[in-house]
């Protein structure tokens, strides 16, 4: 023991905390007694409060404290002299705060005055060494204990536990006998939650059986061990009847079973129970509040969880950060975001990152994108500290609009708070530049991701999947397969979608096959919707047919959709009408099929057939969404919808494009100009022409134009694009409800193959 010693009282030392707040209480916790038997009888609490009062402890400063105190190198402490259970008191303090340095000093006293003998004070050292992460310490202390009792023992099985050293706390436990120390409640207590943790179901029953002989079940803290541990085996009969059969029954024990109940979504089963506790007489505390706020907002009642509320702020906890932050949750679930702003602005001062984090998430999932900016644009005016979960939502909502802008902005925010290398936030962060059709910035993001996951790959592979480099999003899904992450569906989704986007049968024939073959996994409903695409975009109409004829799920209407969309693509009238009464029969009201079949029964002369196809529409009262357009400039959406002159710049706007047209076809290059020329009237105006010549007439020279739309842009737009690009050298990048175009000098990443 005497090396321990020597390591604790010699090695420099520096209490280094923010404040002095914690320092004085630390110092008044050890409760230092006034005089002890010093050479020089000197009162420790004088050299307390000197040691308190420095503005920075060094090891000079920790060294001539302890000196001085007779706990240093010249000290002569008695044995006698220290009050054992003072010293457990400290030793539990500094496992509670976390000051392992300070308990490391007080070892090196423990040691040097010989009572690293006394089991009580070793077992405290263990715990305090175990609760402060310093597992090494705390099995030293344990192996050179002469006698190890129940208590040494199961606070190293509690620290193992805290350390994720899961096998080692097993290892222990079987150990118990062999020491001559049987198991206790705290044993079984702690074991049941390591079984929980690690979803060990067999050796949770033996233990359980175990508790029965033993005759601890009457204990509640291991009866409420056992609860909890079945609810996260999600065997919730197990627990509902386990609960029926507790002698006794405390908060504790009814807060178990709601919240097993809350996460296995039997919610009216957790409300039943909530009352029944109350009615049983036990009122329920913060904790519990907050599940049943949970489940109260999924059962999507408003009556009752106006109710529930109401009973809240009657028990004075509406205020609380936990029991507030629910009521937030619970009103953006039931989407009230009004009462959920107003539930936030009455915590006022009481408002904490938790909750508004909680506000945050809220507006987002509610399609309020915008609310959403403010409030986290308010959240760093207040210098409030931001974390992953304030980051993640807030860049979906710049990833909903899309801006661009907005994205940048929080980037430079994520860097200066130093989460630019998170997994979380890094796929966050490449899931929003992918929308805002920047996949060179989605890319550098991922290059600097410190530990990237499966999600942060399928994110950075469906970037250059939507934005027209398929190579590189196949060379990714290889490169992340190669680096040992296994893919999943959304990955196979991204890497299928890239090959069809550029026609790569072979590749995405062989891909899907190893979806299933070699990797297992089950093909949903968007991976044959893709296939269906691939096959027909590509011309092969009838082995797309045979494809969806052999699916073993029954086709959706989203299977169909792809094949509808390949024969308008290559005018094959007799599979569209086939395919579109396949989309009729489950979506009776979708527009986009009566449209199409009108075009095409146009374009095959049959006159009358498409203007029965119009008055069906008419007849149905269907109407087509009208295509629109919009685009940022000075962190500003700009929205524009065919023929629009209700913007402040029409007048520009037009000119512009006036101009354009007419460079176009002047233009030597344009040897398709003619077909532009000849849908003028009819497509002239389509909304995206319009914002891209705001964008020309607005951004400064050389910036890209980024303009996005609700529908499938059309053949005659996408070539006004490419010969736009070219004439004003600009990069235009078009994002339409199916991928992203980037045009540039003439050019368009897509390959005019869409």
């Amino acid at each position: 023991m005497a090396s321990i010693s020597k390591i604790c009282l010699y090695k420099p030392f520096s209490l280094s905390f923010a404040g002095s707040v914690k320092d004085q209480t630390l110092l008044q916790r050890c409760n230092f007694p006034a005089t002890c038997i010093l050479r020089e009888q000197v009162p420790l609490k004088n050299e307390c409060r000197v040691f308190a009062r420095m503005p920075e402890r060094t090891g000079t400063g920790v060294s001539t404290y302890l000196r001085e105190t007779g706990t240093g190198e010249n000290g002569d402490y008695a044995r006698n002299d220290l009050d054992i259970s003072h010293l457990i008191s400290v030793l539990k303090f500094c496992g509670g705060e976390g000051c392992l340095e300070f308990g490391r000093t007080y070892h090196g006293l423990i040691a040097k005055t010989g009572l690293d003998g006394d089991e009580f004070v070793n077992t405290s050292l263990i715990d305090m060494y175990a609760k402060c992460g310093d597992i090494d310490s705390a099995v030293t202390v344990f192996n050179q204990m002469p006698r190890l009792d129940v208590a040494s023992c199961n606070c190293l099985i509690s620290g193992y536990a805290n350390c994720g050293l899961f096998e080692e706390a097993f290892r222990l436990f079987m150990n118990y006998e062999s020491w001559g120390n049987k198991p206790n409640s705290y044993t079984y207590s702690s074991m049941l939650a390591i079984c929980g943790t690690l979803s060990a179901i067999e050796e949770g029953k033996q233990l359980h059986a175990q508790v029965v002989k033993m005759q601890y079940l009457s204990e509640t803290a291991v009866s409420n061990a056992l609860l909890t541990m079945y609810c996260k085996f999600e065997a919730m009969a197990d627990a509902e009847s386990l609960f029926e059969r507790l002698p006794q029954r405390n908060i504790v024990s009814w807060t178990a079973i709601i919240h097993g109940l809350y996460q296995h979504e039997g919610f009216e089963k957790a409300m039943r129970l909530f009352c029944l506790m109350r009615e049983s007489g036990i009122e329920p505390n913060d904790y519990t509040f907050t599940i049943a706020l949970a489940s109260c907002g999924n059962m999507k009642n408003i009556d009752n969880c106006r109710l529930l509320h109401g009973l809240v702020i009657k028990k004075g906890m509406a205020l609380g950060e936990f029991v507030g932050t629910a009521l937030i949750d619970m009103y953006s679930e039931l989407r009230e975001t009004d009462d959920a702003e107003k539930q936030f602005k009455e915590m006022g001062n009481l408002t904490s990152k938790v909750s508004r984090n909680a506000l945050i998430k809220g507006l987002v999932q509610n399609e309020k994108a915008y609310e959403a900016l403010d409030a986290f644009s308010e959240m760093v005016r207040k210098d409030a500290a931001c974390d992953e979960f304030s980051f993640s939502p807030i860049l979906k909502a710049c990833a909903s609009l899309p801006s661009f802008m907005s994205c940048q902005q929080i980037h430079a925010q994520v860097v200066k708070a130093n989460f630019d290398k998170n997994t979380h936030v890094g796929s966050s962060l490449i899931e929003a530049y992918t929308r805002c059709g920047s996949v060179e910035d989605a890319e550098k993001v991922f290059s600097h991701i410190s530990a990237p996951d499966v999600v942060s790959w399928n994110s950075v592979i469906k970037a250059y999947s939507q934005n027209g480099n398929p190579r590189r999003a196949i060379s990714l899904f290889r490169t992340m397969i190669i680096k040992g992450f296994r893919p999943t569906g959304s990955t196979f989704l991204a890497v299928l979608s890239a090959c069809s986007h550029s026609g790569k049968i072979q590749d995405g024939q062989e891909i899907f096959q190893s979806m299933i073959n070699e990797f297992g996994v089950s093909p949903e409903e968007a991976h044959y919707s893709c296939m269906v695409d691939l096959l027909g975009r590509s011309g092969q109409i009838e082995k797309a047919l045979d494809f969806i004829n052999n699916t073993p799920i029954k086709p959706t209407a989203s299977i169909w959709r792809p094949l509808l969309a390949a024969c308008r693509c290559h005018n094959n009238l007799r599979i569209a009408e086939f395919a579109a009464k396949h989309i009729l029969a489950m979506d009776p009201n979708d527009a986009t099929v009566y449209v199409t079949l009108s075009n095409m029964y146009i374009e095959a002369g049959l006159l009358e057939n498409a203007e029965n196809q119009r008055k069906l529409m008419k007849l149905k009262e269907i109407t087509k969404e009208p295509g629109c357009s919009w685009i940022e400039v000075n962190n500003k959406i700009h929205k524009f919808f065919s023929r629009d002159r209700r913007h402040p710049e029409s007048e520009k706007i037009y000119n512009k494009l006036k101009q354009i047209m007419m460079l176009i076809k002047g233009t030597a290059y344009s040897t398709n100009a003619d077909s532009l020329q000849v849908k003028e009237d009819f497509c002239l105006y389509h909304s995206e022409k319009l914002a891209v010549c705001f964008g020309l007439i607005s951004l400064a020279a050389g910036k890209p134009v980024r303009i996005f739309k609700n529908l499938r842009v059309c053949t005659d737009c996408h070539m006004f694009m490419k010969f736009a690009s070219m004439i004003t050298d600009r990069v235009i990048i078009l994002s339409d409800n199916y991928r992203f175009h980037h045009f540039n000098k003439g050019g368009c990443s897509c390959g005019d193959y869409w």
